[in-house]
């Protein structure tokens, strides 16, 4: 395995009841699927424990970071990780299961059932929430544990919540765990773990000791632990990745979770094939302004289409199995966070449903064409996108027989009218709800998604992802899917797709290798942010990579400026050489207006080549410059991932001999320091063909020079600095891209 694991864990009797347990599940892959190749679920579980710290080391600690997709199998990684630790010797595993109660209990709900908890088992003692009046009990499983005298792990599953982290704190810090290898587990990690004073740390508005409530419990929690491994799961790790360097969560390697080939995420929905996503018209959106008194249309198409999919559901499930499979469908509303809303959504979504339910069950016989011209225009849709739909009229039917006998709906939210879910007690359900059915929430058959809620001034990229509930294992019934969400809410999706591959191939890269050294750069659209503002603990700031990039202190190491001196002879030989070289009067709109030109072409220089040769060798010491260079690279980088053909045009200024430029006094350098920024790299002259007018308009350009450097202006004679190697680079506005850069310091 390489990068090499800290150990090998070994899966044993426990993991293989485990995952055989979860091959016979009505839902769950066969055990080929999860036990074969290193993309399965146990090879990746081997690798992620095998980096965590061994079991046989008396004491230490490690952090990890587990990166899945939203709904493709976080849990049932962390479920094999936790199984091959008690196979291994672990004696205890805390899970921090959610930051509600409504998360927690479905977390918990499926560890009691999928690691054999709910009759009593023979391998864990399981403790919810303990407090000081477990502490006992606690202490002598510890120690029954700990002289052997017990095969059974203790698992401990706690709310991610300040009060109950102490009480935990409180209870383990009271028992000798000196022996005790534990795990702990942080589902949902970058949600309320993070120290939401990061930003205000790094800005100095507070001391830089500042924590924030659950944060500073959950360091706690491990000063009491003194031989565990600390793994952070998500399917957005953002802000797990922008925290400092210095950050006690900051984590030290990362592990990716591989879904498996059922799974439907963001290009099958946004990219893939046209018809699964339906614009919300900005009409139907009520606002302040503007309020409803009748639901909108595009509500009651959606709640169309979801009877015809469950209908759909109920002519071709399994109806011999005493556990089939795939038994659920469901809709889910999702207006915004506010509970107010959640409420007139779902008398919306009710009345319409009676008035459909009572118009079909009174008239699908009597008048059938009547009632099919009703759903007509949701059935065409569904048709295009799953052929093998039955017959509408078939449908209708199954509506009246099954449907309507066998659908329930349900509040989920954080009031005291909400309902819990259960999920065995009917098949089909319409869910209406906000916060509650955002991170972690599971589900089950979801195929109809109604969102009408709106990105929000400056949304975070985490935070949209994880509302996209309606990713999941859908493959079999994806042509029956559909998402209703407006407009800009669809193209942040869109967008979103390229960030969230650019961080797995990221980490792809740097799997299990030390994040410490890897620079947090993310290619995102102007739309979003990567994650909420206060828990980044990194300088970062946008730069815009498009037109003109010109770095400005070039100059600020001589070691570098020597090193640029000959990169730009090694290039100027190499690439004049190996492509065509003109003079820039021949190309009629550089021409001067008599002789030839001073600058020189070298046309049609492959990407690739100017990156190897030049743009990832060009030594870059100012921070500032430093940041803008990177999400150059990055944004280069993504184009040649996109199109291995592209093109630049190299033009060699005034052939490469050096020319003045004057520095410029700043806030903190007088014109006269050594680092103080050049004033101005394009010259001013009043030809109507300057410096900047060399470019290819639909091609990537380069310029190369050379600069004299002097705190004067217009005295090339008093040039303190000479022959310093410079460069810009013109991006066409068709290959732009947004970046958030680390800060270079």
């Amino acid at each position: 395995m390489k990068p090499p694991l800290l150990w090998e864990p070994k899966p044993k009797d426990f993991t293989n009841a485990f995952l055989e347990s979860k091959a016979a599940e009505p839902n769950g892959p066969n055990i080929n699927e999860l036990t074969s190749g290193p993309k399965s679920v146990l090879h990746e579980s081997l690798c992620i424990l095998g980096r965590c710290l061994p079991p046989t080391e008396p004491a230490g600690r490690e952090t990890g970071l587990v990166v899945g997709y939203v709904q493709s199998g976080k849990t049932m990684s962390f479920e094999t990780v936790i199984a091959l630790a008690r196979d291994n010797g672990y004696g205890l595993v805390i899970v921090l299961a959610g930051t509600k109660n409504t998360l927690r209990s479905q977390s918990e709900d499926r560890l009691k059932k999928d690691l054999g908890l709910v009759n009593g088992s023979d391998h864990w003692h399981h403790f919810s929430n303990p407090t000081k009046k477990l502490r006992s009990k606690i202490e002598g499983r510890i120690d029954d544990w700990s002289k052997k005298h017990s095969r059974k792990s203790l698992l401990v599953t706690v709310l991610k919540h300040g009060g109950n982290l102490d009480k935990l704190t409180e209870v383990l810090g009271s028992v000798n765990l000196t022996e005790v290898p534990t795990l702990i587990v942080d589902d949902e990690s970058d949600q309320a773990s993070l120290n939401t004073n990061a930003s205000r740390i790094r800005t100095n508005r507070v001391p830089a000791t500042a924590m924030s409530t659950t944060y500073e419990r959950i360091l706690g929690l491990r000063d009491v632990l003194p031989h565990h491994s600390y793994l952070q799961y998500t399917a957005t790790p953002q802000a797990n990745l922008l925290l400092a360097q210095t950050d006690l969560l900051n984590p030290s390697f990362s592990e990716l979770v591989t879904p498996g080939d059922a799974y439907t995420g963001g290009y099958a929905f946004f990219k893939g094939a046209a018809g699964l996503t339906v614009d919300i018209p900005p009409g139907d959106v009520p606002t302040a302004q503007t309020p409803l008194k009748s639901p909108p249309k595009s509500l009651l198409s959606a709640l169309r289409c979801f009877l015809l999919v469950a209908a759909q559901h109920a002519l071709t499930r399994d109806r011999k199995s005493l556990k089939p499979k795939d038994r659920n469908r469901s809709m889910m509303v999702h207006p915004a966070a506010a509970t107010a809303s959640h409420k007139v959504y779902k008398g919306w979504v009710e009345r319409a449903y009676r008035s459909l339910k009572k118009m079909i069950g009174d008239e699908h016989t009597t008048k059938p064409a009547a009632v099919a011209a009703i759903f007509q225009s949701e059935y065409a849709s569904l048709s295009k996108t799953h052929p093998g739909i039955k017959p509408l009229g078939d449908l209708i039917e199954a509506m009246v027989e099954d449907v309507f006998t066998d659908l329930d709906h349900a509040e989920v939210n954080s009031t005291p009218e909400a309902n819990e879910v259960d999920w065995t007690a009917t098949r089909y359900w319409i869910l209406i709800g906000g916060a509650n059915l955002d991170r972690g929430y599971t589900v089950e058959g979801l195929c109809i998604t109604y969102m009408p809620r709106a990105l929000g001034g400056s949304p975070a990229a985490d935070t949209l992802q994880q509302r996209a509930r309606f990713f999941g294992y859908k493959k079999s019934y994806l042509g029956l899917c559909r998402v209703f969400l407006q407009a800009g809410v669809r193209q942040a999706f869109t967008e979103y797709i390229e960030h969230e591959d650019f961080i797995r191939e990221a980490l792809e890269k740097h799997r299990g290798k030390p994040l410490r050294d890897w620079r947090r750069d993310f290619i995102l659209t102007q739309m979003l942010r990567p994650t909420r503002l206060n828990v980044i603990g990194l300088g970062t700031r946008r730069v815009l990579v498009d037109e003109w990039m010109v770095p400005r202190v070039l100059h600020r190491d001589a070691a570098a400026v020597a090193v640029n001196h000959k990169l730009l002879d090694d290039v100027e030989n190499h690439w004049s050489a190996g492509f065509t070289r003109v003079n820039a009067a021949t190309i009629p709109q550089l021409a001067p207006a008599k002789g030839q030109s001073p600058n020189d072409l070298i046309e049609a220089v492959p990407l690739k080549t100017v990156l190897d040769d030049f743009l990832l060798k060009v030594e870059v010491k100012d921070p500032g410059d430093a940041e803008e260079h990177g999400a150059m690279l990055v944004a280069l980088g993504s184009l040649l991932a996109k199109d291995p053909s592209l093109k630049v045009d190299v033009y060699l200024m005034n052939n490469l001999k050096a020319g003045y430029r004057s520095r410029v006094g700043t806030g903190s350098l007088a014109a006269s320091h050594p680092w103080a920024p050049i004033n101005q790299y394009f010259s001013a002259s009043a030809n109507s063909v300057n410096d900047k007018s060399f470019f290819t308009p639909d091609r990537l350009s380069l310029q190369l020079r050379r600069f004299n450097l002097g705190h004067h202006l217009n005295r090339a004679d008093l040039a303190d600095i000479r022959n310093v190697a410079w460069y810009a680079l013109r991006v066409p506005k068709r290959f732009g891209k947004d970046l958030l850069v680390e800060a270079r310091g």
